[in-house]
């Protein structure tokens, strides 16, 4: 097993090596952020389609979750691993080849991309570069509104109540954006939770704009107030989530047993259930 290290800086790029020691297997550690992980996959796939008869294997930091990403980046003769220590000091006998990916940039030099200069410097083989699109996306975006304009006291959760449903949606891997506009009959008294740091409020109020950003979530969880009725009118009766008080569902549609709801005098982390299913 031979072992490269600050390839790009050696006489010998990692195709030399290939040619000479005709490998079988070889190992790419890549300790590197999300940006350089994602600007190295033209270069990876290109040279392991160069060498279909190498079995390569990229090694990833473990803890950036790229591991969700895998479909997008591995084929017939590609694998990957996920590693929270890359320095591989116990050489492994499993790879003919390990190279450490140093992934160079010459500061300041716009003639090639960051990738195109790892093909040339470090990998050996023609420069490649561009993005490689990335496919399996999971939409964890959740609408979520606190206030309504008429009768807050019958209808708003107090602020310990709306920081636990908050806090539920944060904890079950989601996204909440409170998606209050303060429109032309906005009512003071809803000011703001302390809790809150993703909002919509300095935006201005659209119900369009709303339809779009409700289009664009996985779910909604909100009191009987008017995003509640865009949310019904958007999404699918299974993606909201009704946080009711004094009000019932029953008093604005026919098929209220259709959403999920929770009691806010008496939360139970309904919606945390809730997010399971989705």
């Amino acid at each position: 097993m031979l072992r490269l290290k600050q390839l790009w800086k050696s006489e010998k790029k990692l195709v030399q090596y290939i040619e000479e020691l005709k490998p079988k297997k070889i190992l790419l550690p890549f300790g590197h952020g999300l940006g350089d992980n994602v600007m190295f996959l033209e270069p990876f796939n290109k040279l392991a389609e160069t060498y279909p008869h190498i079995e390569f294997t990229l090694a990833l930091q473990k803890g950036l979750g790229f591991e969700e990403l895998e479909p997008d980046i591995i084929g017939d003769n590609k694998k990957v691993v996920y590693s929270s220590d890359l320095s591989y000091k116990e050489h492994s006998p499993e790879y003919d080849i390990i190279a450490d990916i140093d992934f160079p940039m010459s500061e300041g030099q716009v003639e090639f991309t960051k990738g195109e200069y790892c093909c040339i410097h470090e990998l050996g083989i023609p420069p490649v570069a561009g993005h490689r699109k990335l496919t399996k996306g999971v939409n964890r975006l959740i609408g979520v509104h606190f206030n309504i304009t008429c009768l807050p006291e019958s209808c708003n959760p107090d602020r310990d109540t709306a920081e636990r449903i908050w806090n539920d949606i944060l904890e079950s891997g989601f996204i909440p954006i409170e998606t209050h506009f303060l429109h032309v009959f906005a009512n003071p008294v809803n000011k703001k939770f302390d809790f809150v740091d993703c909002t919509v409020r300095r935006v201005h109020p659209r119900v369009s704009t709303l339809i779009g950003l409700l289009q664009q979530c996985a779910g909604f969880v909100g009191v009987v107030s008017g995003n509640l009725h865009v949310a019904l009118s958007v999404l699918p009766r299974e993606k909201v989530f009704f946080l009711e008080k004094d009000f019932k569902l029953l008093s604005f549609i026919k098929d209220a047993g259709s959403v999920a709801h929770a009691n806010v005098r008496d939360y139970k982390n309904e919606v945390k259930q809730w997010l399971a299913t989705l």
